[in-house]
């Protein structure tokens, strides 16, 4: 399908990115965990569509099958941008997940 609409095809977070270096990092290494027919479960947040642009950069590369879980319509929009397949939870069972975190409580983490 080709988009007319540039909200489908220009792919940006809403607002500035806090820590980008430090969850650009984190994106990296989530990206690393990615292996031919993974389905994943695909968290929201910066940091989340941080990982999920490392993720789609690797399955081009290495031309990997993999499959999205989203988290909403604003992932699985991404993911579709991506040009990453997704499911839902009533179709198949992720093998793993991410999401990001913020805020941690140090008296709780």
């Amino acid at each position: 399908m080709i988009w007319e609409n540039t909200l489908a095809t220009n792919l940006q977070w809403s607002a500035e990115i806090s820590n980008l270096e430090a969850k650009q990092k984190v994106a990296e290494k989530v990206a690393e965990r990615v292996k031919d027919g993974d389905v994943i479960g695909v968290g929201s947040g910066s940091t989340a569509f941080l990982a999920l642009q490392a993720i789609s950069k690797k399955v081009k590369e290495k031309n990997l099958n993999v499959v999205g879980i989203p988290t909403s319509q604003e992932v699985s929009m991404a993911c579709s941008t991506l040009g990453l397949p997704t499911t839902t939870l009533l179709n198949a069972r992720p093998d793993w997940s991410f999401d990001g975190a913020d805020e941690v409580d140090p008296k709780r983490a």
